[in-house]
């Protein structure tokens, strides 16, 4: 699947890249390859979706290859920018309109959209001999991708954000105006629901070892539930849908197609990658090119993982104090997420090992900081890239919001039973680490939710002395450096002020909710105006 999307993006890129070198003439030679001679098989409405899950990746990077573990992860309380940045903007609430690698994000999403909505347009219209579960799965994964890729949109530039949903034919297409109020979380949603009926399940689906990876009944319906939680960010003023959300997570766990894995660390790792727990990932792939030539591979590891002075890492941002005091003593998961005091050896490229004195040896400042342990080798790779695939959505997410979704209704049993299954595995022995890590030979000792109400502990301030806060601690420490955590407080704190205060502690305002439009965009389309950040 992963050498799948590299040959066929690069196949559509050089496609798309002829046909916009057309002069503008009313001449149809049918030997050129264009959107509009192409697509004459069955074959080659596959290709028209491979794009779309490429650009989650970015021709320019601006995806889950590069910009996205910084945009994502920098705006939360979880993670600070290094001395190795200075200034990082996106830690900080001040990114500027100007900004290369918001423009990046930007221009790869769109990438998304557009390829979307060309596939959804040709799949649509296509009248050629094709099997119907075929076409519907195909229509089903376009649908999907491009609520994705609006949903991303929606979380980091607002709701204002154009609305395009079918291939641009002309120049006055480029130049959309803002959507009006609604219409983005409407679009999200309808693809999503659209995507979940048209989609097969991950076990037919899978069955064919081509297509493992790709978007799932379970992958629309999870994403579909995600975007009811975040209607209100997605849509400013609105409350989750906590009763549509709970009924498409009913379906994904009904469905019995997941399950915890045992070891919490084969989520993170390249050998155990779209494993029983992944509900959709991002696929990765590792060529010869360096420093994303391959445009299928991530920096990760090299920007984010290991120490500054260790096996050549940039360390760019890092976990702060916080996330390290959120996890709870006997907790595993915390080896298993930072590189750490007490935790796991990384290897370098010249076979020494290394160690957490080792680490902080080598470092000039930053020693309250911490390394990302998750999805960074344990051993030292040869290239600044990886190919570890990101779980965007995993089992116990799922899980976990669902329990919110119980919890929400007052359905408090049903909210701790969700809640138990991720802290059960999380003290499972992993026989796979490192053996200097007790964990491998000795259980983990985190109490179930009844246990730990009654422990009346508290977490970075927060008394973990209901099933609310419980659930917000449970997604600190299970999905930390997963992406959501700044979108977690947002959402919450959209109901609930007292949710925001750990931001705005770090300078969070309400202008700096989203990122600004990019200014190239707002001066080569003059009717788009950009959001709060632009002004």
């Amino acid at each position: 699947m992963k050498n799948i999307f590299k040959i066929g993006t690069l196949f559509i890129a050089t496609l798309i890249a002829v046909h916009s070198c057309k002069p503008d003439l009313n001449l149809v030679n049918p030997q050129e390859l264009s959107t509009d001679t192409y697509y004459k098989t069955a074959d080659q409405l596959e290709g028209a979706i491979i794009p779309a899950y490429e650009a989650l990746i970015g021709r320019v990077q601006g995806g889950y290859a590069r910009s996205f573990y910084y945009e994502l992860l920098a705006p939360g309380d979880d993670f600070n920018h290094t001395f190795k940045w200075e200034p990082m903007y996106y830690d900080t609430y001040n990114t500027p309109s100007s900004d290369g690698m918001l423009a990046g994000t930007w221009k790869d999403m769109w990438n998304g959209v557009f390829a979307s909505n060309l596939a959804i347009s040709k799949i649509s219209e296509f009248t050629g001999p094709i099997d119907p579960a075929r076409k519907s799965r195909m229509l089903g994964e376009a649908y999907f991708l491009r609520g994705v890729f609006y949903l991303h949109l929606g979380m980091m530039f607002g709701e204002t954000i154009p609305l395009i949903d079918k291939p641009v034919t002309s120049d006055a297409d480029y130049y959309s105006s803002n959507s009006q109020k609604g219409q983005i979380y409407a679009l999200i949603t309808s693809d999503l629901a659209k995507a979940a009926d048209l989609l097969p399940l991950r076990s037919a689906l899978y069955a064919n070892a081509a297509f493992k990876g790709r978007a799932t009944k379970g992958s629309a319906q999870a994403y579909l539930a995600k975007a009811y939680l975040y209607r209100p960010i997605l849509e400013l003023g609105q409350p989750a849908n906590f009763a549509g959300a709970e009924a498409e997570l009913k379906k994904v766990i009904d469905s019995k197609e997941y399950q915890l894995v045992s070891a919490y660390k084969d989520n993170f790792s390249e050998a155990t990658e779209n494993n029983a727990e992944s509900v959709f990932e991002v696929q990765m792939f590792n060529g010869p090119g360096w420093l994303g030539d391959d445009l299928s591979c991530s920096w990760r590891w090299q920007e984010i993982g290991m120490f500054d002075g260790t096996g050549g890492a940039w360390w760019n941002l890092a976990p702060n104090k916080k996330t390290y005091d959120e996890f709870e003593t006997g907790d595993p998961r915390k080896f298993m997420t930072l590189w750490c005091d007490n935790g796991a050896k990384f290897t370098q490229i010249d076979g020494t090992v290394t160690d957490y004195v080792y680490w902080m040896s080598k470092l000039a400042t930053n020693k309250d900081l911490y390394g990302t342990r998750k999805y960074c080798p344990d051993v030292q790779v040869s290239d600044f890239d990886n190919g570890i695939n990101d779980r965007l959505i995993r089992y116990a997410d799922v899980l976990l919001m669902y329990a919110e979704c119980l919890n929400e209704k007052s359905d408090i049993a049903g909210a701790k039973q969700y809640i138990n299954m991720v802290r059960s595995r999380a003290n499972n022995v992993v026989p796979s680490e490192q053996p200097s890590l007790w964990y491998q030979h000795s259980p983990g000792t985190i109490p179930d939710v009844d246990g730990l109400l009654a422990q009346n502990i508290t977490k970075n301030g927060v008394p973990l002395n209901n099933i609310k806060s419980i659930i917000v601690h449970e997604r600190f420490v299970e999905l930390a450096g997963e992406y959501l955590r700044y979108f977690d407080l947002l959402r919450w704190g959209m109901a609930d002020a007292k949710w925001l205060e750990p931001l705005k502690a770090i300078g969070w305002t309400q202008r700096a909710m989203y990122y600004p439009f990019p200014q190239a965009e707002l001066d080569n389309n003059k009717n788009l105006r950009g959001n709060a950040m632009n002004n």
